[in-house]
């Protein structure tokens, strides 16, 4: 009975509660898609696919290097296709990298403070879990900030006493973490040799097993290097900066490295009407009130603790990662890999979790917990208004299944009339589905054309179809950045250099020049 009274169980109580309300959208409907999750979980079938040897799929597909980091959640995935279906392993993936990202919040917050503001802490952790890289899918950069958060606050309390067990633990988490992005990885990496470099004791020791805990990644990262020559030069992009001498032009760039974006900003949950107003409700907004506020609580403690030895790394990296988040390049080419900003920006915040101190701040402290509170109640609704309508949506599509053959390779094309409402568009890559029920190719899933990812097409013209055809066949109609013409046109040499390539094409929407075009390659049936 003490044990239900402590002050542990209320906060993993606390924990429960937070992670049942954020994830029940989730779990309350049918059919519960991503947008990029989709391919990830195809690839993952394909990968399950290969290793029982099936025809179809080893004629078209091979597992990539074991070089390669973005992988460790499509294993995750191939280990429960064996026990689930796939819509319901989507479920559970996602709400397996919410809450491993919540907990391992908490976790750093415990190692690196206590039991103070652990509750806080957590709900710090909820709020920005509701990022659009856990809400697209991006499964593998999620267990890698997991890994790295983990990571951190076990080293932590390592970094004055390294040994041959602590570097032999760390170099096993370490792998984890480049097996699941480089980026996590990558700030991982820097943050804990800021850690060694700063401690008092035994530096030239620490600094030794630090060195010996990277051994067995640094093989692996040299030979993805020379398999990564296919996917071009890095070479920079900022790609919402127009003038670099503009003031204003950088505030555009720096606005737009926003992940807490779910639904629009001039949208709210559940009412249909836009305005710019709605901008007010902004989740990032309310994050960045919870941290001045935790802040300004902090700097009206005594001591001035920012400043202290275990304090002052944290600030330095926070500040650092801020920084580089508002003036960082976008990425370093396309075909390297995308979203940079956002991903240092998400691992940055982490960095904030072992600074603040409320003490006495009552009101402060409360404060920011309402405006936390605010951004998980928020998000919670836009997810539960995007569920509705995809399982909706997802019903329907998925009735296009008794008209595809066994065996077919198949494609879709997708015309979305509200393509902006939303940052997660799950119709582009729901044709994903289709392949798990028919053994069928899915010619529109763009990672069999990337070298990013565990699997790729075997053929190299195989691979530039894929790459083609993904970046052709989505037509989101009240977009403006979207190139309608040019886009459509290149649809139609595609299928014109490649007749007999797709057996069963899956039209989703209407429009009249596209299904002209696709007429002259495909009959008008009913999909």
């Amino acid at each position: 009975m003490k044990y239900f009274s402590s002050p542990l169980f209320r906060i993993f109580l606390f924990f429960l509660i937070l992670d049942a309300v954020a994830c029940s959208p989730l779990w309350s409907v049918e059919y519960f898609i991503n947008q990029d999750g989709s391919g990830h979980l195809y690839s993952s079938y394909l990968m399950l696919q290969l290793i029982k040897g099936n025809p179809v799929i080893t004629q078209t597909f091979a597992f990539n290097s074991l070089s390669v980091p973005n992988s460790s959640g499509h294993w995750l995935m191939v280990l429960l296709l064996n026990f689930f279906q796939p819509f319901v392993v989507t479920k559970i993936i996602v709400t397996l990298t919410f809450a491993g990202f919540v907990a391992s919040i908490g976790w750093l917050r415990w190692k690196t403070v206590g039991l103070d503001g652990l509750k806080t802490s957590l709900l710090f952790g909820t709020a920005i879990g509701f990022n659009w890289l856990w809400f697209l899918g991006f499964y593998n950069f999620i267990i890698g900030v997991c890994g790295f958060t983990l990571s951190l606050g076990l080293f932590y309390k390592w970094r004055e006493c390294l040994n041959w067990q602590r570097a032999l633990l760390l170099s096993i988490l370490l792998l984890l973490v480049y097996f699941s992005h480089l980026v996590s990885f990558a700030i991982l990496a820097g943050s804990i040799g800021l850690l060694t470099i700063s401690s008092a004791e035994n530096l030239k020791k620490n600094i030794f097993w630090l060195l010996a805990a990277f051994l067995p990644v640094i093989p692996l990262a040299i030979i993805y290097k020379s398999v990564s020559i296919g996917g071009g030069g890095f070479f920079p992009v900022w790609r919402n900066l127009e003038n670099p001498l503009s003031v204003i032009s950088w505030f555009s760039q720096i606005r737009t490295a926003d992940p807490f974006i779910l639904i629009s900003r001039r949208s709210f949950p559940f009412l249909s009407a836009n305005s710019d107003l709605f901008a007010i409700f902004t989740p990032f907004l309310w994050i960045i009130v919870s941290i001045f506020s935790l802040s300004f609580a902090g700097f009206r403690q005594k001591g001035n603790y920012l400043f202290t030895k275990n304090i002052y790394i944290f600030t330095t990296l926070f500040a650092g990662s801020i920084l580089a988040a508002m003036f960082a390049p976008d990425d370093f080419g396309l075909t390297n890999g995308s979203i940079l900003r956002e991903r240092i920006l998400l691992c940055g915040l982490i960095f904030f979790v072992p600074i603040f101190r409320t003490g006495n701040s009552i009101k402060l402290k409360r404060f920011a917990q309402f405006a936390l509170g605010f951004v998980v109640l928020f998000q919670t609704a836009a997810i539960w208004e995007y569920s509705l309508k995809t399982n909706a949506e997802a019903k329907e599509f998925i009735s296009a299944k008794p008209y595809i053959s066994e065996n077919d390779p198949l494609a879709s094309v997708v015309i979305l009339e509200d393509g902006l409402r939303f940052h997660s568009l799950p119709m582009t890559q729901f044709n994903n589905y289709l392949g798990f029920v028919q053994n069928s190719i899915v010619w529109d899933n763009y990672e069999g054309g990337h070298f990013l990812f565990p699997i790729v097409a075997k053929d190299p013209s195989d691979k530039q179809f894929i790459l083609d055809l993904t970046s052709s066949n989505v037509f989101s109609i009240n977009n403006p950045g979207t190139n309608f013409d040019e886009k459509l046109a290149k649809l139609d040499k595609l299928f014109s250099n490649n007749p007999g390539k797709i057996k069963t094409l899956v039209l989703w929407g209407k429009n009249s020049r596209v299904e002209e075009v696709l007429s002259k390659w495909f009959e008008p049936q009913p999909f």
